[in-house]
């Protein structure tokens, strides 16, 4: 690892944590909504989200971070255009650096040609067809098919040859709380087997002889092991997320699934009102590199400034009825940006081509117990488990 994490004093780490973790919960006791987003306790985040939508189109949190859920506000912030950045290692609570997640537009468009090289549709297809044809008829929807695809897929496509995909899968799952744990603080120990995790994922990763690249090979073997690196520590989660998401949508919804049944092109649609209805990624944040105004707000420079994405997905001023579940609607989902460029078109592949191979392996999944949901997951509402069958 090349950042500053892994040298850190576990004694100030946990410090740290605390400190963070109990300033959000004090404005949290004082009614602070984005506070209450950030703790990420509440089964539903929508009242609070609602609540802030009502504070205007942006509206500064006590925690001092500027906060949008206005559908047209937050296009403007996702489009990219305005001057900003990610967020750095003092910032956040995870490995920013170490991670993959501190690079600009420039880099991230690199990235995504590697990863779109690299991602042929034939490959998504035969990982996801060997996912679902090896599921048993009661199956945990998390752990048996959406955590294994993009593992397997990344293993496949831009992993080594012969990378451990047991040990990459374990790597992934320790790593995969980075997204939350840009605005959420984690648990030391979850903490702790992050940084170690996101370390591993790099040496795993590694083409052989990349460590003194000099040559044009050399540097696209550098790019495609950073490509790989951001999809293990951030894609994986985010695929995850979305494939539940579209699964569950065709669980609950019937009809949904009839039409997947007789035109498996109808998974594009139903993955475009995931994205909408219920995004992967929740809230996405940034940090102004100059002045800017914004809705006859003056944001400063060094001023963070948050989209709550899933709540601009259901601005009532663009979508009817924005919390039913709706295929083909006009407007299409706002899509976060920087790192987000690389791991969205990932995970959606994955999304669309789960759904095809479900429908064409059998009868619909169904229910057989609740969902359990993790703490601590403002960002990705990341589900721990959930049973299904087709029995």
């Amino acid at each position: 690892m090349h950042g500053t994490w892994n040298g850190t004093d576990i004694g100030e780490l946990g410090r740290r944590l605390q400190r963070a973790n109990g300033e959000v919960w004090l404005q949290q006791v004082k009614g602070d909504p984005y506070a209450d987003l950030l703790r990420g306790h509440a089964e539903d985040p929508r009242p609070a989200q609602e609540r802030i939508r009502a504070l205007g189109p942006l509206w500064r949190s006590a925690t001092g971070a500027w906060v949008t859920a206005d559908h047209a506000l937050a296009g403007e912030l996702l489009g990219g255009t305005w001057p900003h950045r990610p967020l750095t290692d003092d910032e956040a609570h995870v490995p920013v650096h170490d991670a993959g997640l501190d690079g600009d537009a420039t880099h991230y468009e690199r990235l995504h040609g590697q990863v779109q090289e690299a991602l042929a549709p034939a490959a998504v297809e035969a990982v996801c067809e060997r996912v679902v044809g090896g599921l048993a008829a009661d199956f945990d929807l998390v752990t048996d098919l959406a955590e294994v695809v993009p593992v397997h897929l990344l293993a496949a496509a831009l992993g080594p040859a012969g990378a451990d995909r047991r040990e990459l899968s374990r790597a992934c799952a320790a790593a995969g709380v980075v997204l939350d744990g840009l605005l959420c603080p984690q648990p030391l120990d979850t903490t702790r087997r992050a940084v170690a995790a996101v370390g591993r994922l790099r040496a795993l990763l590694a083409t052989p002889g990349t460590g003194s690249a000099t040559g044009p090979g050399e540097a696209a073997d550098a790019g495609r092991d950073e490509a790989a690196l951001l999809l293990a520590t951030a894609g994986v989660r985010t695929a995850a997320r979305l494939i539940t998401g579209a699964v569950l949508a065709v669980t609950d919804h019937p009809g949904e699934w009839a039409r997947l049944a007789d035109d498996p092109g109808h998974a594009a649609l139903v993955v475009a009102e995931v994205l909408r209805h219920d995004s992967p990624v929740q809230i996405h944040p940034a940090v102004a590199v100059a002045d800017a105004g914004f809705a006859g707000q003056r944001v400063r420079a060094g001023e963070r400034v948050v989209v709550l994405v899933a709540a601009a997905n259901r601005d009532p001023e663009v979508f009817d009825e924005p919390d039913r579940f709706v295929t083909g609607r006009p407007a299409e989902a706002l899509v976060p940006g920087l790192h987000h460029r690389v791991t969205w078109p990932f995970a959606r592949a994955q999304a669309e081509e789960v759904l095809r191979a479900l429908a064409a392996a059998g009868p619909r999944p169904r229910r057989s117990a609740g969902g359990l949901r993790s703490r601590r997951s403002p960002v990705t509402r990341h589900l721990l488990g959930c049973p299904l069958t087709t029995g």
